[in-house]
C-alpha cells in the first residue's frame, strides 16, 4: 500500500473517530439535560407536597373537626329526662359515660399518631432539600419501616422510588421495586399513574423489554385513561 493510500486510510479513521466522539458528546449532553430536568421536576413536586402538608396542618388548627368536638362535649350529670307518672328518672349510666370517655381518648390518640406520622414524613421530604436524593433515601426508608400502614406510606414509596432514579448512577432496580409496591398495594393512589409510567419507561429505555413495557402501558391506559401520564403515551 502506497503512502497516499495509507494517509487516506488514516484520515478516514480520524474522521470516523471524531464522528463517534461527537455522538458521545451529544449523548452526554442529552443525558445531562434529562438529569437536570428530572431534578427540577423532583424539586417542584416536593415543594408542592410540602405546601400541601403545611396547608393541611393550618386547616386542622383553624378548623377543628366537628365530629371530634361533639365527641368531647361535656356531660352534665344533673340532666335527666322529665318524669312521667309511675316512671323512674332516666339518667346517664356510668357504663355509657365510660364508653364516651374511651371513645374520646381513642380519637385523641389517633389524631396524635397522625400528627406524629405527618411530622416524620415531612422530615424525610426535607432531607432531600437539605442534601439531595442520596441523603433522602435512608430517612424515607426509615419512615416506611416505622409506618408500614401509615396514611403517608404510599406516597413515601413513590418518593423513595423517585430518589433512587435521581441519584448518580440511578438505581433502577430499587426504583422499580418501590413503584411496583405502589401499583400493587396502593392502586387507588394519585401516584399510581406516574408509577406505571415510570415502570413503562424503565422497561422500554433501560431494560429494553417491549413485552413488559406493553403490560405497564396497557394497564395505565385502561385503569387511568384520563391521566396526564396516559396522555403522554397517547401523544407519543
Amino acid at each position: 500500500m502506497g503512502f497516499d493510500a495509507k494517509n487516506q486510510q488514516l484520515e478516514n479513521q480520524i474522521r470516523e473517530l471524531r464522528g463517534k466522539i461527537e455522538e458521545q458528546d451529544n449523548a452526554i449532553e442529552q443525558l445531562n439535560k434529562e438529569l437536570s430536568n428530572r431534578y427540577t421536576d423532583l424539586d417542584q413536586r416536593l415543594e408542592l407536597m410540602t405546601q400541601k402538608l403545611e396547608a393541611a396542618e393550618a386547616t386542622d388548627e383553624t378548623n377543628p373537626d366537628e365530629t371530634n368536638s361533639d365527641d368531647q362535649a361535656p356531660i352534665n350529670p344533673n340532666t335527666t329526662e322529665p318524669k312521667t307518672q309511675n316512671s323512674a328518672p332516666i339518667a346517664t349510666t356510668p357504663n355509657s359515660q365510660d364508653s364516651t370517655e374511651t371513645s374520646t381518648q381513642d380519637s385523641a390518640n389517633a389524631s396524635n399518631a397522625i400528627d406524629l406520622e405527618k411530622a416524620a414524613y415531612t422530615i424525610a421530604l426535607d432531607a432531600y432539600k437539605q442534601g439531595g436524593a442520596q441523603k433522602a433515601i435512608e430517612p424515607m426508608q426509615n419512615f416506611i419501616k416505622n409506618n408500614p400502614n401509615g396514611v403517608y406510606t404510599g406516597n413515601a414509596y413513590f418518593w423513595l422510588a423517585e430518589f433512587n432514579l435521581a441519584i448518580e448512577p440511578p438505581n433502577y432496580e430499587e426504583a422499580k421495586k418501590n413503584y411496583e409496591v405502589i401499583v400493587s398495594k396502593y392502586s387507588n393512589s394519585s401516584k399510581t399513574p406516574r408509577a406505571l409510567y415510570r415502570l413503562y419507561s424503565i422497561a422500554t429505555e433501560v431494560n429494553q423489554n417491549p413485552q413488559t413495557a406493553d403490560v405497564y402501558k396497557n394497564k395505565l391506559l385502561t385503569a387511568f385513561p384520563d391521566s396526564e401520564e396516559a396522555n403522554y403515551l397517547k401523544n407519543s
